[in-house]
Protein backbone atom coordinates (compact mmCIF):
# COMPACT_ATOMS: atom_id res chain seq x y z
CA UNK A 1 0.00 0.00 0.00
CA UNK A 2 1.27 3.52 -0.72
CA UNK A 3 0.05 7.13 -0.30
CA UNK A 4 -1.72 8.77 -3.26
CA UNK A 5 0.29 11.58 -4.45
CA UNK A 6 3.12 11.44 -1.56
CA UNK A 7 5.94 12.77 -3.89
CA UNK A 8 3.87 16.13 -4.82
CA UNK A 9 3.60 16.29 -0.61
CA UNK A 10 7.09 16.31 -0.20
CA UNK A 11 6.85 19.75 -2.43
CA UNK A 12 5.67 22.04 0.21
CA UNK A 13 7.56 20.62 3.36
CA UNK A 14 4.43 20.27 5.16
CA UNK A 15 2.00 17.75 4.53
CA UNK A 16 4.72 14.61 3.65
CA UNK A 17 5.79 14.55 7.23
CA UNK A 18 1.62 15.12 8.60
CA UNK A 19 0.76 12.10 5.75
CA UNK A 20 3.83 9.70 7.05
CA UNK A 21 2.35 10.10 10.55
CA UNK A 22 -1.27 9.26 9.89
CA UNK A 23 -0.15 6.43 7.81
CA UNK A 24 2.16 4.83 9.84
CA UNK A 25 -0.03 5.60 13.16
CA UNK A 26 -3.04 3.62 11.75
CA UNK A 27 -1.25 1.07 10.18
CA UNK A 28 0.53 -0.23 13.46
CA UNK A 29 -2.04 0.55 15.51
CA UNK A 30 -4.75 -1.40 13.30
CA UNK A 31 -2.08 -4.22 13.08
CA UNK A 32 -1.19 -4.15 16.93
CA UNK A 33 -5.28 -4.25 17.33
CA UNK A 34 -5.18 -7.53 15.75
CA UNK A 35 -2.48 -9.07 17.46
CA UNK A 36 -4.78 -11.63 18.67
CA UNK A 37 -6.83 -12.60 15.88
CA UNK A 38 -6.73 -16.05 15.33
CA UNK A 39 -5.10 -15.33 11.32
CA UNK A 40 -2.12 -13.02 11.88
CA UNK A 41 -1.38 -10.33 9.49
CA UNK A 42 1.86 -8.79 10.07
CA UNK A 43 3.84 -6.22 8.00
CA UNK A 44 6.29 -3.13 8.08
CA UNK A 45 5.83 0.36 6.62
CA UNK A 46 8.79 2.54 5.18
CA UNK A 47 8.80 5.74 3.73
CA UNK A 48 5.13 6.13 1.73
CA UNK A 49 4.60 2.50 1.50
CA UNK A 50 3.60 -0.27 3.65
CA UNK A 51 3.99 -4.26 3.16
CA UNK A 52 1.21 -6.18 4.95
CA UNK A 53 1.45 -10.54 4.34
CA UNK A 54 -0.43 -13.09 6.35
CA UNK A 55 1.73 -16.47 8.02
CA UNK A 56 -0.99 -18.69 8.84
CA UNK A 57 -0.43 -21.30 6.06
CA UNK A 58 -2.61 -23.70 7.37
CA UNK A 59 -5.75 -22.25 6.86
CA UNK A 60 -8.01 -21.87 4.15
CA UNK A 61 -6.58 -18.91 1.25
CA UNK A 62 -10.17 -17.55 1.51
CA UNK A 63 -9.98 -16.80 5.41
CA UNK A 64 -6.55 -15.53 5.09
CA UNK A 65 -7.31 -13.21 2.14
CA UNK A 66 -10.44 -11.78 4.47
CA UNK A 67 -8.02 -11.31 7.16
CA UNK A 68 -5.31 -9.33 5.36
CA UNK A 69 -8.53 -7.42 3.76
CA UNK A 70 -10.52 -6.57 6.95
CA UNK A 71 -6.82 -5.10 7.99
CA UNK A 72 -6.10 -3.06 4.69
CA UNK A 73 -10.00 -1.38 4.44
CA UNK A 74 -9.27 -0.23 8.59
CA UNK A 75 -5.99 1.43 8.03
CA UNK A 76 -7.63 2.87 4.32
CA UNK A 77 -10.56 4.29 6.33
CA UNK A 78 -8.15 5.85 9.18
CA UNK A 79 -5.67 7.16 7.07
CA UNK A 80 -8.70 8.61 4.91
CA UNK A 81 -10.13 10.11 7.94
CA UNK A 82 -6.93 11.89 8.08
CA UNK A 83 -7.50 13.34 4.63
CA UNK A 84 -4.45 10.68 3.32
CA UNK A 85 -5.79 8.82 0.66
CA UNK A 86 -3.99 5.17 -0.26
CA UNK A 87 -4.10 2.79 -3.08
CA UNK A 88 -3.01 -0.94 -2.70
CA UNK A 89 -2.19 -3.32 -4.47
CA UNK A 90 -2.66 -7.14 -3.30
CA UNK A 91 -1.18 -10.43 -4.78
CA UNK A 92 -0.72 -13.88 -4.11
CA UNK A 93 1.98 -16.13 -3.88
CA UNK A 94 5.37 -17.00 -2.15
CA UNK A 95 6.84 -13.84 0.12
CA UNK A 96 9.49 -13.94 2.64
CA UNK A 97 10.93 -10.78 4.47
CA UNK A 98 13.80 -11.58 6.80
CA UNK A 99 14.42 -9.03 9.96
CA UNK A 100 18.51 -8.37 9.92
CA UNK A 101 20.39 -6.04 12.06
CA UNK A 102 23.71 -6.07 10.45
CA UNK A 103 25.17 -3.50 13.17
CA UNK A 104 23.67 -1.02 15.30
CA UNK A 105 22.52 2.20 13.55
CA UNK A 106 21.88 0.03 10.20
CA UNK A 107 19.72 -2.81 9.29
CA UNK A 108 19.09 -4.74 6.65
CA UNK A 109 15.36 -6.37 5.56
CA UNK A 110 15.36 -8.63 2.94
CA UNK A 111 12.19 -8.71 1.17
CA UNK A 112 11.70 -11.13 -1.85
CA UNK A 113 9.40 -13.14 -3.43
CA UNK A 114 6.97 -13.27 -6.27
CA UNK A 115 3.87 -11.90 -4.23
CA UNK A 116 6.03 -9.12 -3.42
CA UNK A 117 7.38 -8.17 -6.74
CA UNK A 118 3.78 -8.89 -8.28
CA UNK A 119 2.11 -6.50 -5.89
CA UNK A 120 4.86 -3.67 -6.21
CA UNK A 121 4.70 -3.86 -10.54
CA UNK A 122 0.48 -4.21 -10.32
CA UNK A 123 0.81 -0.91 -8.36
CA UNK A 124 2.75 0.70 -11.55
CA UNK A 125 0.65 -0.67 -13.83
CA UNK A 126 -2.43 -0.13 -16.24
CA UNK A 127 -5.39 0.83 -15.04
CA UNK A 128 -3.81 2.93 -12.37
CA UNK A 129 -4.93 2.97 -9.25
CA UNK A 130 -7.87 5.33 -8.27
CA UNK A 131 -7.06 7.09 -4.47
CA UNK A 132 -8.73 5.22 -1.91
CA UNK A 133 -8.22 1.85 -4.39
CA UNK A 134 -7.60 -1.64 -3.23
CA UNK A 135 -7.18 -3.93 -5.90
CA UNK A 136 -6.37 -8.11 -5.77
CA UNK A 137 -4.54 -9.65 -8.49
CA UNK A 138 -6.74 -12.33 -10.11
CA UNK A 139 -3.03 -14.22 -11.48
CA UNK A 140 -1.88 -17.39 -9.25
CA UNK A 141 -5.24 -16.87 -6.86
CA UNK A 142 -6.32 -19.88 -5.44
CA UNK A 143 -9.72 -21.86 -6.48
CA UNK A 144 -11.17 -21.37 -3.09
CA UNK A 145 -10.48 -17.15 -3.46
CA UNK A 146 -11.67 -16.84 -6.79
CA UNK A 147 -14.90 -19.01 -5.71
CA UNK A 148 -15.31 -16.46 -2.42
CA UNK A 149 -14.69 -13.44 -4.79
CA UNK A 150 -17.25 -14.07 -7.30
CA UNK A 151 -19.67 -14.90 -5.27
CA UNK A 152 -19.40 -12.00 -2.89
CA UNK A 153 -19.78 -13.83 0.33
CA UNK A 154 -18.96 -12.05 3.50
CA UNK A 155 -18.50 -7.98 4.48
CA UNK A 156 -14.73 -7.80 2.23
CA UNK A 157 -16.18 -9.20 -0.68
CA UNK A 158 -19.77 -7.63 -0.96
CA UNK A 159 -17.88 -4.41 -1.70
CA UNK A 160 -16.04 -5.20 -4.54
CA UNK A 161 -16.04 -5.66 -8.46
CA UNK A 162 -14.11 -7.61 -10.77
CA UNK A 163 -12.57 -7.51 -14.13
CA UNK A 164 -10.89 -9.95 -16.23
CA UNK A 165 -7.52 -8.92 -14.32
CA UNK A 166 -8.50 -8.17 -10.66
CA UNK A 167 -10.68 -8.11 -8.34
CA UNK A 168 -11.51 -4.09 -6.69
CA UNK A 169 -11.98 -3.38 -3.02
CA UNK A 170 -14.53 -0.67 -3.11
CA UNK A 171 -14.33 -0.02 0.61
CA UNK A 172 -14.52 4.04 0.57
CA UNK A 173 -17.98 4.01 -1.50
CA UNK A 174 -19.89 2.77 1.64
Amino acid sequence: MDIEGFKSMMGDGKRAPLALDAFYSAGYTVLKEHRDDAILVDGFFMSDCGVLFVRSENEAASIRLKSICLIIQQIHQRTFKKAVDLTTSISWGEFSYDKRIEFPGIEKNPIYGNAYVAAFADSEDHPKLYSNQCRLKRVGLPPDVIDWCICKQGAVAELMRETPRHFYYEWMRE
